[in-house]
């Protein structure tokens, strides 16, 4: 029988040795006294000066631990990854290490080439080492730094984990710090040292395995070793997950995809224990795992705008560029957008404006974390750099087409999720897992949006990953509502401009000119783009205006490369200010056709639907249907205009000066006919 600590317990509950995690030998729950004397906001620098630093963490802290390697000189470090999974047996622990070992190589993958072979070195050379815990959980955060030439020593700990996100300010949490404290670095050594032998295997890292994060069975720490036997105790079954839920899914999606291939080799529980001898280890080892295409896609985009870097999918993504590629890429996109003229039914004029500053949007979402993420650390207003953008609209719009397009233009191909995969837990590890690719949902609809998409949207606090991608919507046909909360954080593109769906002859002719375009397109403008965006953001870090910044990238590489006549009038720079007063047009497009003239009443009760003016307070009435329903969706209305306290049932008050100032318009209602002109 064992406590929630892995602590073995008698039969009356009384605790019994266990090697490791026994509750007297300083590695169960302890309380240490101690005494305040100062506190100060975290900077890194709290951990330079030293030359050995060991640390245990969660393993979700592996992108701060790799800046530890990168921008810290030290002699020797050691990590140790606990886990917030409560891991019950062999397929558990494989699926730890797994994720473990495939996110520390994704990550030293993502270094500089020098810095890389660098820390191959120091591992190969034993200053660095990477441990897992088997099968227990650590949930203790401990930083040991020393510094043997003048004998100083530090202890950090606290609630931290070692992440750019915990150490950025931006969640509650605390450190405690003690310097040159004899007693404090004898008792969490002792604690370090216990679980480190006790309870952790080695992760190999050998260069000619780092070149895929993925890893095979018989690279797992667990059985790597075919020398010994494993012995995995059962932990007790009130052990809970309390933290990282996106981590512990993903070891869970691990363990279920190994679970039907080791059963048959992996031993039963005896007395409380499953005895993994090297037998077992040499069975599983030969296990071979295939993966379903969905269990493939490794698909992710990072950027090392340092060194003018990126990464796509594991090889080196080209940042040169060739004149007559750009040239001829250039030409292909004013081609694509050229032949909304004539062909759709609307205005196009705006079509094209509203596309173009998607097109910038899109081009910009690798860069947008980084914004996030700065904007967040400095207390700046992060609603200003969405990382959604919702296109939405009429079927027949070209939605779809320029998605795929602009994809196309960047990456050489289409990718596009699969829309089943539009929920909560997956969307979290896409943030993950991606990294700056942008990720294309097609098709959504209005349930799996308010189910899932919302509350994503809604977060302003950052993924607890360095690198996250932008995410595009595209919705065909219009949903009824979009709160407000939602509009004010996306890039939202509505039209309802869209190719005549009688007209086949015309949607084949433009298909064959769009496939004509994309077999074209060389990715070279992309390439450029990237060059010119990463080299203006050396000078503004936090640009005022991303939309202007994008959007004048874009147009001045259209003039220069788009041929005879410039820049087309639709790909001028945009600002996001001029932006945000159009995102609303629609809703007033609607609340004026609501407030026309002649629903205007002189007193309440007149009518059942129709609107007055009440003072300050405009007073709109509507008849419920037979489900209880109104006409009108309030939940798009801005509800700096809505009264609340004073609306209830088929009354809704608006704020008469907030509502003028939105519309542009003057409500009063002595002239009529002037106010109908103006609408």
């Amino acid at each position: 029988m064992q406590d929630l600590f892995g602590n073995t317990l008698g039969k009356n509950g009384e605790g019994q040795a266990q090697a490791g995690f026994a509750l007297d030998d300083g590695s169960g729950l302890r309380v240490v006294e101690a005494r305040f004397v100062d506190e100060s906001r975290f900077q890194w620098e709290l951990f330079r000066g030293f030359d050995t630093m060991r640390v245990l963490t969660y393993s979700a802290s592996i992108p701060a631990i790799v800046k530890m390697l990168d921008e810290f000189e030290f002699d020797s470090f050691e990590c140790v990854f606990g886990c917030e999974a409560t891991l019950r047996d062999i397929k558990d622990v494989l699926a730890f290490q797994r994720v473990a070992v495939g996110d520390t190589r994704a990550a030293i993958m993502n270094l500089s080439d020098r810095r890389h072979a660098y820390i191959l070195s120091q591992v190969q050379a034993g200053k660095a080492a990477f441990r897992v815990l088997r099968q227990q959980i650590a949930h203790a955060k401990l930083y040991l730094l020393e510094n043997r030439v003048d004998g100083r020593n530090r202890v950090v700990v606290g609630s931290a984990n070692l992440s750019e996100r915990a150490f950025s300010g931006v969640q509650p949490e605390t450190l405690v710090k003690f310097d040159d404290d004899p007693e404090a670095w004898a008792h969490y050594s002792r604690m370090y040292q216990s679980i480190r032998d006790s309870a952790s295997d080695e992760i190999p890292l050998p260069p000619e395995r780092i070149t895929t994060a993925e890893i095979e069975i018989e690279e797992v720490p667990a059985v790597a070793d075919q020398t010994s036997t494993l012995v995995i105790d059962r932990p007790a079954d009130e052990a809970g997950v309390t933290s990282f839920p996106i981590q512990v899914e993903r070891i869970e999606r691990v363990a279920a995809a190994i679970s039907p291939h080791v059963a048959a080799a992996a031993p039963p529980f005896r007395n409380g224990a499953q005895r993994i001898t090297p037998e077992v280890k040499r069975e599983i080892s030969r296990i071979k795992l295939v993966k379903s295409a969905d269990e493939s896609d490794n698909r992710y985009f990072t950027v090392n705008r340092a060194d003018e870097k990126a990464i796509l999918s594991g090889e080196e993504f080209p940042l040169d560029w060739a004149p007559d590629k750009v040239s001829a890429d250039a030409r292909l996109m004013i081609e694509y957008f050229n032949n909304y003229e004539g062909a759709f039914e609307g205005d196009v004029t705006r079509l094209q404006r509203d596309y173009f500053i998607l097109w910038s949007w899109f081009y910009f979402s690798p860069f947008i974390c980084d914004l996030r993420s700065r904007a967040l650390l400095l207390g700046e207003d992060v609603v200003r750099y969405p990382s959604f953008a919702i296109v939405f609209g009429k079927s027949n719009c070209g939605k779809t087409t320029l998605v795929d397009t602009l994809m196309t233009s960047m990456f050489g191909k289409v990718n596009t999720v699969d829309k089943r995969s539009f929920t909560t837990s997956q969307l979290r590890g896409l943030q993950q897992s991606y990294k700056r690719f942008p990720v294309v949902f097609d098709d959504i609809g209005r349930r799996a949006f308010s189910n899932h998409g919302r509350d994503i949207i809604k977060e302003e606090l950052p993924p607890p990953v360095e690198e996250y991608p932008g995410f595009v919507l595209s919705m065909n046909a219009e949903p009824t509502a979009f709160p407000d909360e939602i509009v004010k954080r996306s890039l939202m593109i509505y039209t309802t401009t869209a190719l005549p769906p009688h007209q086949e002859e015309l949607r084949q002719r433009l298909h064959s000119r769009i496939q004509g375009v994309r077999e074209g397109l060389t990715g070279h403008l992309y390439r450029k783009y990237l060059v010119e965006t990463m080299e203006r953001l050396k000078e503004d870090s936090l640009p005022t205006d991303w939309l202007h910044l994008s959007s004048g990238v874009l147009s001045g590489i259209l003039a220069e490369y788009g041929g005879v006549g410039g820049a087309p009038q639709w790909s001028q720079a945009q600002t996001w200010l001029g932006y945000a007063e159009k995102r609303y047009d629609r809703i007033r497009a609607r609340l004026n056709d609501l407030l026309r003239p002649s629903a205007l009443m002189k007193k309440e009760g007149e009518a059942p639907n129709g609107w007055l003016i009440d003072g300050q307070r405009v007073i709109v009435l509507e008849q419920r249907d037979a489900f209880g329903r109104r006409g009108f969706d309030w939940e798009d209305v801005p509800s700096t205009l809505i009264d609340e306290d004073a609306s209830g049932g088929s009354r809704t008050v608006l704020h008469r000066a907030s509502l003028e100032g939105f519309l542009g318009r003057n409500l009063s209602p002595r002239n009529r006919l002037l106010f109908w002109r103006k609408a």
